[in-house]
């Protein structure tokens, strides 16, 4: 593994943007800096491998999807969407990849900010005639789906009949009387969204609009009345929905100035109902850890052909080039999983990633929206615009790499341009607690605004470029191939190339502190999120090396803390992932959230140790413009009043002295190796979170004292790789095993990790011995007269009973009569022996612990932080543990039950 000397010349350049200026965090502008060479092993992928991908791409495939999810998407109409659905699984399959279909549930926590469709709809039929003093039929959804905003509201069964009337300005409606509009139905240019509540509110029967698409008079406006559903401060409001185009509308004008006035009749089989949508995956499974997943994603249930049924197709397309080429046996299958996954816009995505379960987060991934457009569509542009500010930006010079290289191997027309942040919403998904780096790749934007067919019925397959389409399938494999098949080797170039780029930025920043605050963080995250790329070699090394690049951007940045007011210390902890709708948002709040005039992803910069001024700061040098305290205190104080933050004064929080002195309260002593089981949200609002528990711990035990946790993962990892498989233990076990001086057993579903002299003495052989024989890691620590502390938990959450337990030789636990994965040090897949757990409830239940060690004293009890505590030493607990257990082992008849499993990714 490739090591950083301190002060070695790591300046290798790294991609340019091609305004000349670095682009950094989407906004922030920097002077003129060469940028780091690209790294050695990205470079030979677009040279060796990237034009393979191109040769196999055929935009003919993508051209043939794209009609076929448009026949069924364009009908925006939730059983439509399900034929999609169809139609996606049947490509998926075809193209050699597996798939997965989830639903997600519409309905439910009204007023929670959730990325929730309200309601589902489905429509039959909808028309539209003049009946006096003409007959015309003006509308009809089965010869032009584009015709019936949705949430549009269903008529009685024999329609309904009113005057019409033209309200072409706002003006117009705010000065004309109810009794004037009241039971009309209302003709206008202007999109009707806005105007839902004041047409409502004067008794309007319905609305048509026929607003005018540049440059495509005979072209229908795609239209809706809310995003996810009718927002809920407008649920009541129920109205009819309809659009023509600007060339239809002036006829229905100038029939209405010819005769003076026109009655319509409309008749609308629309059926509201709660149901589902579905989240459909196409998945090219990983080789080694399929578990660990890169991602696109590509929205579906929209009727365009550009925006948005090329992404889809295009994902269809990646699978194909990837799975083809896999069994001819000119690419190796991936590591790790790509998966590509379609749904409908935001409230898909969002709720597939809060609702499915999952051991960790993506890696990292792409949105691929309103890609292929030819040439003259889009100015020519093919944009590559970065991930969110907060996340790990290091993806958008790899994917700047990789779509210059496909340029030259393919260039149907465009011109690359690197691009800051836009939120799609989609890309909000960039989350960088619980979604993944998400750069969006588009060929949307021309040189002013939007492409002029742009959410119109004129966007048809004939905007769309076969070339186009082939390229960018082809580059988005490459991008996600080379990150889920990326080692060692690649995330140490690339940190060292990020570490080049951040230096470079601090030498340019000069005395401005606060901007060299910001990429240091940005640096850091970085760092943090490589580390989730370690594969093989030798751990502790590849963090040094890691920890190497962070220390010299550091020492260059060498910035003091900032400063600020009591009321500005205050910390935001997130409570719920991403950010909220305020499509589902009560009024009040949302009024709040339009005052403070911040972006939503703001939110992200809560990471539970930024204090208002410090998140004040980063929000000012991410946009370039001073961001008030005040305007952020608002922004999270309405996010706690909805339940997606705790907000906290740093002076009340618990402290890492406080944490010390209570430990030391409890018995813990300088010296002592112990075993934590532990609850973080018990111990109460910690400052600086599950790290400084570990500070504090680390603390009184001194350097002559080891501290061990729990690694497990109980079985919820396909494979364990002891480098980055996290626990599931908890925040305070899982922040533990990551530090660089953490030794971490090798045991495939229930590891230990361990800090202090003795760690490596205590995580060795941890396989081989067997999980909880008397040499185990947590044996050893029972019988070399260490400690078990249970930290804002009972010792039922203990595991060193289970030592008890083998050594009464239960019946009910067998060692090794299972099989799991594990990941070893070279990289390899191996199939090892495991334990197979009892088939049933132990009937000397480990809950009556605490009670017997109150009353026979042998434990210290008292507060750490707000949590109920316990010390133990931990040969007391295996010896009341077997007491309770004599007599009952040798008569009980629940038997393990062994786990077989295959020995492929399947």
């Amino acid at each position: 593994v490739p090591r950083l000397k301190p002060g070695a010349n790591c300046l290798r350049p790294f991609g340019t943007i091609e305004s000349g200026n670095i682009n950094l965090a989407g906004v922030l502008r920097q002077p003129d800096a060469p940028m780091p060479r690209t790294p050695s092993s990205l470079n030979r992928f677009n040279k060796q491998v990237l034009p393979v991908l191109h040769k196999a791409a055929g935009g003919g495939n993508i051209l043939r999807l794209v009609k076929a999810i448009q026949e069924t998407d364009q009908w925006n109409s939730f059983d439509r969407f399900h034929d999609t659905t169809r139609t996606l699984v049947k490509e998926y399959e075809a193209a050699g990849a597996k798939t997965e279909v989830r639903e997600i549930q519409t309905g439910g926590r009204i007023g929670s900010g959730r990325w929730i469709i309200q309601e589902a709809e489905d429509f039959r039929s909808v028309t539209a005639d003049i009946v006096s003093p003409v007959r015309k039929r003006i509308v009809d959804y089965l010869e032009n789906p584009w015709q019936v905003i949705q949430w549009s509201a269903a008529t009685p069964h024999q329609g309904i009949a009113a005057e019409l009337m033209v309200i072409d300005t706002r003006e117009q409606l705010e000065k004309i009387r109810v009794s004037s509009v009241q039971g009309k139905i209302v003709l206008t240019s202007l999109d009707p969204r806005s105007l839902l509540p004041e047409l409502s509110k004067k008794g309007a029967a319905a609305v048509i609009t026929d607003r005018l698409i540049p440059n495509h008079p005979k072209a229908t406006s795609w239209t809706k009345f809310g995003w996810g559903g009718i927002p809920i401060s407008e649920g009541p409001l129920r109205m009819v929905g309809l659009v023509l185009s600007s060339a239809e509308g002036q006829q229905v004008r100038q029939l209405l100035q010819k005769h003076g006035g026109l009655r319509v009749e409309i008749k609308a089989d629309i059926r509201r109902y709660t149901g589902r949508h579905d989240v459909v995956s196409g998945i090219v499974k990983g080789a080694v850890n399929p578990q660990d997943e890169v991602w696109a994603i590509a929205h579906s249930a929209e009727p365009g052909a550009i925006d948005n049924a090329s992404g889809g197709a295009v994902c269809v397309e990646i699978a194909r080039i990837l799975e083809s080429l896999i069994q001819e046996g000119a690419l190796p299958r991936p590591k790790r999983t790509i998966r590509l996954v379609h749904g409908y816009e935001c409230y898909g995505f969002f709720g597939y990633l809060e609702n499915e379960p999952r051991l960790q987060p993506p890696m990292a991934g792409v949105c691929i929206d309103t890609v292929g457009a030819k040439p003259e569509v889009c100015d020519g542009i093919l944009g590559w615009h970065a991930t969110i500010p907060m996340s790990a930006g290091f993806v958008n010079r790899v994917g700047e790499s990789i779509l210059r290289a496909s340029l030259s191997c393919s260039n149907p027309g465009y011109r690359f341009r690197a691009q800051s942040f836009v939120s799609t919403s989609d890309t909000l998904i960039g989350d960088p607690k619980y979604g993944f780096p998400c750069p969006w790749l588009t060929t949307h934007w021309k040189k002013k605004g939007n492409w002029d067919a742009y959410h119109s019925g004129a966007d048809q397959p004939k905007l769309l470029s076969q070339d186009g389409l082939a390229m960018n399938a082809a580059a988005m494999a490459g991008y996600l191939y080379f990150l889920a098949n990326a080692g060692t080797s690649e995330l140490v170039q690339i940190a060292e190339s990020e570490t080049a780029r951040s230096l470079k930025l601090l030498a340019q920043s000069k005395k401005d502190a606060a901007r060299k605050r910001f990429i240091r963080d940005e640096h850091r995250t970085n760092i943090e999120r490589l580390k989730s790329w370690i594969w093989e070699g030798n751990r502790a090394e590849v963090l040094a090396s890691l920890n190497e690049c962070s220390v010299q951007v550091e020492n260059s940045a060498n910035v003091k803390p900032l400063r600020a007011s009591k009321s500005a210390r205050r910390i935001p902890r997130r409570k719920a992932p991403l950010s909220p709708t305020m499509e589902n948002t009560p009024e009040s709040l949302a009024k709040k959230f339009k005052e403070a005039g911040l972006w939503d992803w703001v939110l992200f910069y809560a990471d539970g140790i930024r204090n208002l001024a410090e998140i004040a700061e980063t929000a000012s040098c991410e946009r370039g413009k001073e961001i008030s305290i005040e305007k952020v205190a608002q922004f999270f104080e309405a996010h706690a009043a909805l339940g997606y933050v705790g907000l906290a004064d740093e002076d009340e929080q618990i402290t890492k002295s406080r944490l010390v002195r209570d430990l030391k309260a409890l018995g813990l002593t300088a010296g002592m190796d112990v075993m934590v089981h532990s609850s973080l949200s018990a111990l109460g609002d910690v400052a600086g979170g599950a790290e400084t528990v570990v500070d504090a711990l680390l603390r009184v035990i001194g350097k002559r004292g080891t501290l061990m946790m729990p690694s497990f993962n109980h079985r919820a990892a396909y494979a364990y790789h002891p480098c980055i498989t996290p626990t599931t233990n908890g925040a305070i076990p899982d922040a533990m095993w990551r530090r660089a001086g953490a030794a971490r057993s090798i045991h495939a579903t229930h590891a230990v990790a361990a800090i202090g002299p003795k760690a490596r003495e205590y995580c060795e052989g941890h396989l081989e011995i067997g999980i909880w024989e008397a040499e185990s890691p947590i044996g050893r620590l029972i019988h070399g007269g260490g400690y078990i502390l249970a930290l804002g938990v009972t010792h039922n959450s203990s595991t060193a009973y289970h030592v008890a337990e083998v050594s009464m030789n239960a019946g009910c636990l067998d060692p090794f009569a299972s099989q799991h994965r594990i990941i070893d040090e070279s990289g390899q897949l191996k199939i090892v022996p495991g334990l197979a757990w009892r088939g049933g409830t132990c009937p000397v239940s480990p809950a009556k612990l605490d009670a017997a060690l109150t009353k026979r004293k042998l434990h210290k009890t008292g507060k750490v932080g707000n949590g109920d505590s316990s010390l133990v030493k931990a040969i007391d607990l295996w010896n009341l543990r077997r007491a309770h257990l004599k007599g009952f082992c040798d008569k009980c008849k629940i038997k393990p039950v062994p786990e077989w499993i295959s020995r492929g990714a399947d």
